[in-house]
């Protein structure tokens, strides 16, 4: 597949760079929407947000990409901030909305909420990551195992990799569906904390909690299979945005615990909730790391898939021992 869509003299437009253009707006957009029309929020108060969430999370983006090649001949200080060079970390984009809500959130700013904020993001972000890693598409990234197998050599199972010359496992197709079940999933939470007379009461910040938690479980299983995914500098196969995704998903998964304590005490489901995740996270890592002397690439993928949606679904449970009943 060709990537340039269009060109004049020497300036090329990249596809790639067209479905992440349309994913940030979709992003923005929807945030928008969730946050004025759900939430009953000013504009003016994300706008604000998401003006100083783009660039610094860009920048972000950016900089966990080239910190991860750190070491490499190509790499030099200057290119973390040439930004048309292309290369960027999703996580660095995600940490850098959070940065800007802080940022305003010290400011002070009169009726701000920076978790209010969080929220309406993390459901335009769920829903921007399904059309930005379709992208992947064009340029050939985020792929897999060579596919040797003719029946399975058809997008959206598999697509051509021209510079290899093989059929790889489209890995951005599977991102893309699950993102695309954690916005849905986020959309009903979201729904449902925002209305007084239905289902449970939450707060704010739980959709942002949330969508920290289900897409950390979720990195943590498809980054496995990229084939050309970030790796510490110096080791070749821990992956950074792996690790952060077990962070991720282990931090909100606490803050779920504490916060369910709080509400009814210590009881013994926090103490097997917390040890089941943990266990998790940590067989998801053996799996990780024990493919590397092992080929049996379908075995140990099978067994992080379920330990991660083990660990993803247990969250989710311990956030609703969060909840309050909606008065009538």
């Amino acid at each position: 597949m060709d990537n340039i869509a269009l060109f004049f003299h020497n300036i090329f437009i990249y596809w790639h760079g067209l479905f992440m253009a349309a994913a940030i707006l979709l992003a923005v957009i929807t945030a928008l929407i969730f946050s004025v029309a759900v939430q009953n929020q000013r504009a003016r108060y994300l706008l604000d947000t998401m003006l100083l969430a783009l660039p610094l999370g860009l920048l972000l983006a950016r900089i966990l990409y080239c910190a991860n090649n750190y070491g490499e001949e190509y790499f030099t200080l200057g290119s973390m901030f040439r930004l048309s060079e292309g290369g960027y970390a999703l996580y660095g984009g995600i940490f850098g909305a959070l940065l800007a809500a802080w940022i305003l959130q010290l400011c002070r700013k009169p009726g701000y909420d920076m978790w209010i904020a969080c929220d309406s993001m993390a459901v335009g972000g769920s829903l921007g990551i399904v059309l930005g890693k379709m992208a992947s598409y064009f340029s050939c990234d985020n792929i897999g195992i060579e596919i040797t197998d003719p029946k399975f050599q058809f997008f959206p199972v598999c697509v051509y990799n021209e510079d290899g010359g093989e059929w790889v496992l489209a890995v951005f197709t599977l991102e893309a569906i699950f993102e695309a079940i954690i916005f849905i999933l986020l959309c009903v939470m979201f729904l449902r904390n925002s209305n007084e007379k239905i289902g449970m009461r939450g707060r704010h910040s739980d959709i942002a909690l949330l969508f920290l938690l289900l897409h950390g479980a979720a990195q943590g299983i498809f980054d496995s299979m990229h084939m050309d995914a970030l790796k510490l500098p110096g080791n070749g196969f821990i992956r950074i945005q792996q690790i952060l995704g077990a962070i991720c998903l282990a931090v909100t998964m606490g803050v779920f615990v504490f916060r369910s304590i709080k509400k009814n005490g210590c009881k013994l489901y926090h103490i097997l909730c917390s040890v089941t995740t943990l266990g998790m996270i940590g067989l998801a890592a053996y799996m990780a790391l024990d493919r590397i002397s092992n080929t049996n690439w379908f075995h140990h993928h099978t067994i992080m898939f379920f330990s991660m949606l083990v660990a993803a679904v247990v969250g989710v449970v311990m956030y609703t021992t969060t909840l309050d009943a909606a008065q009538d």
